[in-house]
């Protein structure tokens, strides 16, 4: 078998990692950051950092909570993936490796760069240091010999670099926006901001249930949603199936606009357009349609499940229906044609051929949506109702509870903690309907 050059890639891909893990050790003890105090000039490495390092008896020093763990953790990945790159002889399962310990070197430098006038008790004019971005410079060499490795691998294709930028978008859009959960879990002080802000347990939790009414609330929410993610799919697949029977391309154009305008109209124009109708002095059910009759729709609770329930599918029917006229399309219409020759009708064609084709299709967007079954439209129960007081046993859901709550207590914690609750349900959710769909039907699961 012939030998690997010296000069391989693989071999350039392990000599750079070494030399990277190295001086990512060294850049630790770098300056990070200095400040003044008193009219002195102080600096701080790395290493400082992470040891929490008081200085001037302790009138100064770095704050444990927010900084420390995360510099002892990092430092911790450098010196193992150091010690990993120096002692194996080739980098042969480490790229991945190598990527995570880049990644960690990014992060780390990044959350001290945007914390570090926390990070330092006591201190005034605090400013960066060259060794901050080195750690970033060093991360992300790691980064690209990772890439470079896998790359002379045929790991990855120079094609698979081109979701870099979405990539990045994620993670900068979805996932870095994460670390604010904790304020779920904290007493907000706006004077010392997140990081400094007292830990609190589960107290901002307990406001959700701490009403009488958290039954009432939760089952509002979750039977609406329940209801209408099974009426939605019913109606969807309807107006799809009929927009796809429409030969014309001119009326389906039209049809398709028409159908959709309502998704693109702000709920505040809806909730102006349904008080014209339920207005009791001048709307047009009342004055037009019962023949002045004095009904006060917005004092009458029970009318209000039928009436949001009619707005909700209005407003979001265009869009489902073009997600299932979009799956309807691209069915082979030789299926069709054969299934007319054998003496189908279209009723048949519909539950034989268009149903069972679609199922894919309807089994993603119903996991989906119960990813969300504990959000609820709060311009639909909020401002379509006009937050009247009469029907809030009907109206008030989690989302619409928690406006109201903070309305009165100015509490952005307690609202964290709703939307970290609300997150962590639809997690479940989504994974338990998943694998009811995977037991069911392996192949339609998401995953």
């Amino acid at each position: 078998m012939e030998k690997k050059s010296f000069f391989s890639p693989e071999r350039r891909a392990g000599i750079a990692a070494r030399v990277l893990a190295v001086i990512g050790l060294v850049v630790y003890a770098l300056p990070f950051a200095h400040y003044r105090y008193n009219s002195s000039y102080y600096s701080l490495s790395g290493y400082d950092l992470a040891a929490g390092k008081a200085i001037m008896n302790g009138s100064v020093q770095v704050n444990p909570v927010i900084y420390q763990w995360v510099a002892l953790a990092c430092i911790c990945v450098s010196v193992v993936f150091a010690v990993i790159m120096l002692l194996q002889k080739m980098p042969k399962l480490s790229a991945l490796f190598i990527f995570i310990a880049g990644a960690v070197q990014i992060i780390m430098q990044v959350i001290t760069l945007v914390t570090i006038k926390d990070i330092l008790d006591g201190a005034k004019r605090v400013a960066v240091e060259p060794g901050m971005y080195g750690g970033m410079a060093v991360g992300l060499a790691l980064i690209v010999c990772a890439c470079y490795l896998l790359t002379k691998k045929e790991v990855l294709s120079t094609l698979d670099f081109m979701v870099i930028p979405g990539l990045t978008y994620l993670i900068i859009n979805n996932y870095l926006p994460m670390v604010g959960i904790q304020i779920a879990w904290k007493k907000l002080d706006f004077s010392v901001g997140i990081w400094r802000s007292p830990w609190c347990g589960w107290e901002n939790f307990k406001f959700l249930f701490a009403s009488g009414d958290a039954g009432m609330i939760i089952r509002n929410t979750i039977a609406y949603n329940a209801f209408w993610i099974v009426l939605g799919i019913f109606t969807g697949m309807a107006v799809g199936i009929c927009l796809a029977e429409v030969f014309s391309k001119i009326v389906q154009r039209v049809s398709q606009t028409l159908i959709l305008l309502p998704q693109l109209i702000s709920m505040v124009i809806v909730a102006y357009i349904v008080y014209g109708f339920l207005s009791t002095s001048a709307g047009w059910i009342n004055k037009g349609l019962l023949g002045n009759a004095e009904i006060n729709w917005y004092g009458v609770k029970k009318y209000w499940p039928f009436i949001l329930t009619v707005v909700h599918v209005w407003k979001g029917l265009g869009y489902s229906s073009i997600i299932y006229l979009s799956g309807i399309v691209g069915i082979d219409r030789n299926l069709y044609e054969a299934s007319y020759i054998d003496g189908c009708g279209k009723m048949k064609q519909i539950t034989k051929i268009t149903v069972p084709m679609m199922k894919p299709t309807i089994v993603t967007l119903l996991i989906m949506s119960c990813g969300r079954i504990m959000y609820s439209d709060f311009g639909l129960f909020y401002q379509v109702t006009m937050n009247s007081g009469a029907l809030y046993t009907v109206t008030t859901t989690l989302d619409v509870y928690v406006y109201r709550a903070l309305m009165q207590l100015n509490n952005l914690s307690m609202s964290s903690a709703a939307s970290a609750f609300q997150s962590i349900c639809g997690f479940f959710l989504v994974m338990t309907v998943n694998q009811i769909t995977r037991w069911l039907d392996r192949e339609n699961a998401m995953f």
